[in-house]
C-alpha cells in the first residue's frame, strides 16, 4: 500500500510539474502562462511536503520544519491563484485600478503570513508524534489567521473567475473559464478538507498524506480544457505527450506481464537462469519490433482526437488562387475567397472591407451577419499587416477585436496603399489560430491585396463606362430638346422677318420712286444742298431696300423657298454694269475703283442673273465701305472650266480668329461692327448660298490691316461674246 501511494504521488507530481513547464515553454512571455507555471511548482511543493512529513520518523530533527513547509506552499498557492484569476484570460478587459488594488493587498498580506510561519511559532507551534495518530501539528495562538487568509483570497479568486465567466461574450473563453474554475474549486475544497478540516475535527493528520490527490482535479480539468478548448494553445504538445505516454505504458505493461508470466509459469523456481535470460531477450526483441507499429497506431488515434479540424494548406492556397483568377467582378470574388478560407479552416465568420479613396467601397461577409458592423474608422485602428488577437496584450486594439468577435486581422496593402481588410472570427472547434494558419494567411495577404486592387479598378472602369453612356444619353436628350426649341424659335423669327420685310417693301419702293422723281423733275428749282440731302435720303432708302431684300431672302432660304432660276448671262457685261453703278460711291470716298475687262472673249454662263448680280454688288459695295484709302480692283477671267471673279481691296481686313465664322448667318466681325454698326450680317451668308446653290465656290482671303479678297468661281458655258470696255 505504501509503495502504491508512493508511485501514485510521484506520477501526480510529475504530471503537475510537466504541465506547468509545458505551459510556460509554450508562451514564456505571457503573464498567465508564467503565473500558472509558478502555481504548478507551488502545488508540487505543497503535495510533496504534505505527504512526506507524515511519513517522516518522529525523531527526525527536520520534522518541525517539514510541518511548516506545506503551509508555505499553501500560501504561495493562494498568492498565485489570485494572480492567475486576475490575468486569465488575457483577452478579458480587466479594470486596471481594481487589479492594482488587489495585487497591492495581496502583496501586503502574504509576507506577514510567511514571516509568522517561518520565524515564529504563532501559527505552527510544533509537531507531536504517536504510533496511532502519526505526526500532528501543534496549533499556535494565531493559527486561525492562516485559514482566514486562505479562504478570503480563494473566495475572491473564484469570485473573479466566475464574474469573468458571466461577463465574457467569447464562447471559447467561457468554456475555458468553466473548467479552470471547477478544477481550482475542487482542488481547493479537497485540499483544505484533507489538510485542515479533517485534522481539526479528528485530531488525526493522517488524511493530509492524501491531500496531493486534490491536485488531480486541477490536472484533469486543465488537461481537458487544453485538449477540447485549446487552453494555453498547447494541444499539439499534449497530443504528442499522450501518444508517447500511452506507448510507454503499453510497453511497460506488456514487458511486465511477460516477465511475470514467464517467472510464474515457465520458471517457477524464482531464479533467472540462462534460459530465462534468453526468453527475456526474445521478449525484448519482440517489443522492439512492435514499437514502431504501436507508435504509429497511437499517433493516428491521438491525431483523430486532437486534430479533427486539420486541413491541407496547399489545397487551400490553390483554391483561393483559382477563385481570384476566375472572377473579374469584386463581389463574387470576395464571396468565393471567404468561402475558400473559412470552410477549410472551420471559421465561424469572415469579413472583407474594401476601401476606395479612403472610404468604404465594398463589404462582404461569411457566416452570421455581425450585430455591430465594422466601419472604416474602426478598421484604421488595426495598423499592422497581421494581427492575432490571442497574441495581443490587453489594449484598446484587443478590446475592439473582442467586441466584434474578431480573432485575426489582415491588412491588404499594395504599393503603399491600404486597399482593404480581412477579418476572421473564432474557430468552430473552439481553438486558437495555429502557426500554420498564420503562415497561410500571411501568404494570402499580398495575393488578396493585388487581386482586390485589380477587381476594384475593373469595376470602376465598367461603372465609369456605364455612367458616361448615361451622361451622353442625357446630354443628347437635352441637346435634342434644345435644338427643337431653337428650331421653333428660328422658324418664328424667320416668319417675323419675312412678314416685316414684305411689309417694308411697299413703302420703301414708294419712297425711292418719289425721291428719284424729285431729282429727275428738278429744273434748277433746288439748291445744291437740297439735292445732296435728297441723294443721301435716296441712298439710305436703297440700303433699307437692300436690307429688306436680304432679310426676305434669308427667310426664304430657311423655309426652302429660295429658288435659283438659271438663264444665259453675259457675265462680263453684268460685272461692268455693277462697277459703273458703284463708281460714284468710290469717288465720294476718294477711292480708285479699277476694273480691266478681259482682253479676250468670255463665254456666257448659266446662272440666276438677279441673285448673281446682287452677289457682285455686295462684294464691291463691302470693299468700298470697309476701305478708307487706297483702291479696289475687280478682276474677271475665264477658262474652259470656270469663270472667276475677284474683288481685291486695301481695307481693314478680317481678324484670323473670326474668318471661319464670317459667312454664318447674322455674323459680323468685331472691326466691321465698329466701322458699320447698321449691318445685318446677311450679305456674305446669302452670297455663299447663291454661289454654292449654282455649283460654284466662294473665294476669300484676308489679312488684318492689309486688305481682303472676296470672289467666286462658277462653271463656264461655251457661248462666246465680244469684250466691252467701261467709258
Amino acid at each position: 500500500m505504501i509503495l502504491l501511494s508512493l508511485v501514485l504521488i510521484i506520477l501526480v507530481l510529475s504530471s503537475v510539474a510537466v504541465l506547468g513547464l509545458v505551459v510556460w515553454l509554450q508562451s514564456p512571455r505571457q503573464r498567465a502562462n508564467i503565473i500558472f507555471a509558478w502555481l504548478s511548482l507551488s502545488f508540487v511543493v505543497w503535495s510533496a511536503t504534505s505527504y512526506f512529513d507524515q511519513s517522516a520518523n518522529g525523531s527526525n530533527p527536520l520534522l518541525s520544519f517539514m510541518a511548516v513547509v506545506p503551509f508555505i506552499g499553501a500560501a504561495f498557492i493562494t498568492f498565485f491563484i489570485t494572480l492567475f484569476s486576475l490575468e486569465f484570460p488575457e483577452s478579458y478587459p480587466n479594470s486596471q485600478t481594481t487589479k492594482k488594488r488587489i495585487i497591492t493587498m495581496l502583496a501586503l498580506t502574504t509576507p506577514p503570513i510567511l514571516v509568522l510561519l517561518v520565524f515564529t511559532k504563532l501559527i505552527v507551534a510544533g509537531v507531536s508524534s504517536s504510533v496511532t495518530t502519526g505526526n500532528n501539528i501543534v496549533l499556535g495562538p494565531l493559527y486561525g489567521l492562516f485559514p482566514l487568509y486562505f479562504l478570503t483570497w480563494m473566495a475572491l479568486s473564484l469570485s473573479n473567475l466566475f464574474h469573468k465567466f458571466r461577463r465574457t461574450r467569447n464562447r471559447v473563453e467561457r468554456l475555458q473559464l468553466s473548467y479552470v474554475f471547477l478544477g481550482l474549486f475542487l482542488t481547493l475544497v479537497v485540499g483544505f478538507t484533507t489538510n485542515v478540516v479533517i485534522p481539526l475535527i479528528t485530531g488525526n493528520a493522517i488524511a493530509a498524506r492524501f491531500g496531493f490527490l486534490a491536485t488531480l482535479f486541477t490536472i484533469g480539468f486543465f488537461a481537458y480544457a487544453i485538449v477540447a478548448h485549446r487552453l494555453f494553445n498547447i494541444r499539439q504538445v499534449v497530443a504528442r505527450s499522450v501518444a508517447y505516454l500511452l506507448l510507454l505504458a503499453t510497453l511497460t505493461g506488456l514487458y511486465g506481464l511477460g516477465i511475470f508470466a514467464t517467472g510464474q509459469f515457465l520458471f517457477p523456481g524464482g531464479r533467472f537462469t540462462n534460459s530465462e535470460m534468453a526468453v527475456f531477450t526474445i521478449l525484448a526483441i519482440i517489443l522492439a519490433v512492435t514499437y514502431q507499429p504501436l507508435r504509429r497506431f497511437f499517433e493516428r488515434v491521438t491525431d483523430r482526437v486532437f486534430f479533427h479540424d486539420s486541413y491541407d494548406a496547399q489545397v487551400l492556397l490553390d483554391s483561393v488562387s483559382s477563385s481570384l483568377v476566375s472572377e473579374l467582378l469584386l463581389e463574387p470574388m470576395l464571396n468565393k475567397c471567404l468561402k475558400d478560407i473559412c470552410q477549410p479552416m472551420r471559421l465561424s465568420t469572415g469579413q472583407f472591407l474594401v476601401l476606395g479613396q479612403g472610404k468604404l467601397y465594398r463589404h462582404s461577409h461569411y457566416g452570421l451577419k455581425p450585430k455591430a458592423p465594422l466601419t472604416v474608422e474602426i478598421a484604421k485602428a488595426f495598423n499592422k499587416p497581421i494581427l492575432v488577437a490571442d497574441e495581443l496584450r490587453p489594449s484598446k486594439v484587443k478590446d475592439l477585436l473582442d467586441a466584434h468577435n474578431i480573432r485575426v486581422v489582415l491588412t491588404l496593402e499594395t504599393q503603399g496603399e491600404i486597399v482593404g481588410y480581412l477579418f476572421l472570427g473564432h474557430k468552430l472547434s473552439g481553438g486558437i489560430y495555429s502557426a500554420q494558419d498564420i503562415r497561410v494567411l500571411n501568404i494570402l495577404r499580398k495575393e488578396l491585396a493585388v487581386s482586390v486592387t485589380n477587381a476594384r479598378a475593373y469595376e470602376e472602369i465598367a461603372h465609369f463606362n456605364e455612367t458616361l453612356q448615361e451622361r451622353i444619353r442625357q446630354a443628347t436628350d437635352r441637346l435634342s430638346n434644345a435644338n427643337h426649341i431653337l428650331k421653333t424659335l428660328d422658324k418664328a423669327k424667320d416668319d417675323f422677318i419675312a412678314m416685316a420685310s414684305h411689309q417694308l417693301g411697299t413703302p420703301l419702293t414708294a419712297i425711292n420712286g418719289y425721291l428719284s422723281m424729285a431729282l429727275d423733275d428738278d429744273k434748277n428749282n433746288m439748291t445744291s444742298s437740297q439735292r445732296d440731302y435728297i441723294h443721301v435720303a435716296l441712298e439710305a432708302s436703297e440700303r433699307m431696300v437692300g436690307m429688306s431684300s436680304d432679310l426676305l431672302n434669308a427667310s426664304r432660304l430657311s423655309s426652302g423657298r429660295f429658288n435659283i432660276q438659271r438663264q444665259t448671262v453675259d457675265i462680263a457685261h453684268m460685272v461692268e454694269e455693277e462697277v459703273r453703278e458703284l463708281l460714284p460711291s468710290a469717288a465720294r470716298k476718294s477711292l480708285e475703283l479699277i476694273y480691266n475687262p478681259p482682253s479676250g472673249g468670255l463665254s456666257n454662263i448659266l446662272v440666276d442673273e438677279s441673285k448673281t448680280r446682287q452677289v457682285i454688288m455686295n462684294f464691291i459695295d463691302n470693299a468700298i465701305y470697309y476701305t478708307q484709302k487706297g483702291s479696289i480692283r475687280v478682276e474677271l477671267f475665264q477658262d474652259t472650266e470656270e469663270t472667276v471673279l475677284k474683288v481685291i481691296d486695301s481695307g481693314m481686313g478680317v481678324p484670323l480668329a473670326e474668318q471661319s465664322k464670317l459667312f454664318a448667318k447674322f455674323y459680323r466681325a468685331e472691326n466691321a461692327k465698329a466701322a458699320r454698326p447698321d449691318g445685318t450680317g446677311l450679305g456674305l451668308y446669302l452670297a455663299k448660298r447663291v454661289i454654292e446653290d449654282q455649283g460654284g465656290t466662294i473665294i476669300f482671303e484676308s489679312v488684318v490691316g492689309t486688305g481682303s479678297t472676296f470672289g467666286f468661281k462658277l462653271p463656264s458655258s461655251q457661248i462666246t461674246v465680244s469684250p466691252r470696255t467701261i467709258k
